[in-house]
């Protein structure tokens, strides 16, 4: 059903201009962002050793509004955005290729200070989005690798999904208009707007995901190293500084038309039903542009089956 959906998502023009599936891995950091520099730079390494060759443009800096094309001077800028986070209240880049928008690669990284104040819900984001594997072993070597990035982070949630990727930020709403029904119809997928959700996730998870990461504390809430009755496929294991929920070897999209229900990722959902951020309004433009999806979506999985088929 996954490779389903990006064929026919590729194979109408129309559509492949404002939406396209990534894999989609994100970090929310709440803490000090000076501790995110060293694993910052770590990261940056080894994601130009990993996507080098596709990265071929960026956007550097909090107020930056124009991507640009990569030049010789473009890691330094990357490194000096990192560095600066000991200084600046906000600092961001994307680095991504070879497309422009909607870019098969894109790096994110948006580190805010202000994320170290515990009465706020402000957090720091560190995102990757890279191509969706072709097959269970590569499932199985993401998986690795995203647990090898988190264990340099001082998370506090993050995971990794599918996700339907809106393209410009211009274009917004007419990618809502594809996603919407989409996300409604394949529950398994993410709809990420996290430079924004960051802002007001806190510490919760943003819910249930192929992959989920929890710091020790959150693991802790809701007494994840107990878990029992895992359904076949699901694995829960500590990390060096966290636990990590895999739902199934290959993702779950499911598809409420044909009746196809992503039955591990309701287990998911109701482990960490405790833990969830709901009332992200700010995914409104991307859900068609209507409130009711929101909540609808954000609940998908703790839902009456058969409540969110396609309108």
């Amino acid at each position: 059903m996954l490779n389903d959906v990006i064929r026919n998502l590729s194979s109408s023009e129309s559509n492949a201009d404002y939406v396209r599936v990534n894999l989609v891995f994100a970090l929310f950091c709440k803490g000090n962002s000076e501790d995110l520099i060293d694993p910052g730079l770590w990261l940056l390494e080894k994601w130009n050793n990993y996507a080098g060759k596709a990265l071929g443009w960026a956007l550097v800096g909090k107020n930056a509004s124009t991507i640009t094309k990569v030049n010789k001077l473009t890691m330094a800028r990357l490194q000096r955005e990192i560095r600066s986070t000991a200084e600046v209240g906000l600092t961001g880049f994307r680095y991504q290729g070879p497309q422009p928008y909607a870019p098969d690669y894109r790096m994110r990284w948006l580190v805010n200070r202000e994320a170290a104040d515990s009465n706020n819900t402000k957090t720091s984001l560190i995102e990757l989005m890279v191509p969706v594997p072709d097959d269970a072993q590569g499932w199985r070597s993401m998986a690795q690798t995203f647990r090898e990035i988190s264990e340099h982070f001082p998370y506090d949630t993050g995971y990794a999904s599918p996700g339907l990727v809106f393209g410009d930020d211009a274009a917004k709403v007419e990618a809502g208009a594809i996603i919407g029904p989409l996300a409604m119809r394949h529950k398994g997928f993410d709809v990420p707007n996290n430079a924004t959700t960051s802002y007001f996730v806190g510490r919760g998870s943003r819910g249930a995901r192929w992959l989920t990461l929890l710091s020790k504390e959150k693991a802790a809430e809701i007494g994840l190293s107990s878990a029992g009755n895992l359904p076949q496929g699901a694995t829960v294991a500590p990390t060096k500084n966290g636990w990590m929920i895999v739902a199934s070897e290959i993702p779950e999209v499911g598809d409420t038309n044909r009746g196809v229900e992503a039955t591990n990722l309701q287990w998911v959902a109701k482990i960490l039903e405790p833990i969830s951020f709901f009332g992200d309004r700010n995914l409104k433009m991307l859900l068609s542009d209507r409130l009711d999806f929101v909540d609808r979506w954000e609940r998908r999985f703790l839902s009456v089956a058969g409540e969110m088929s396609t309108p």
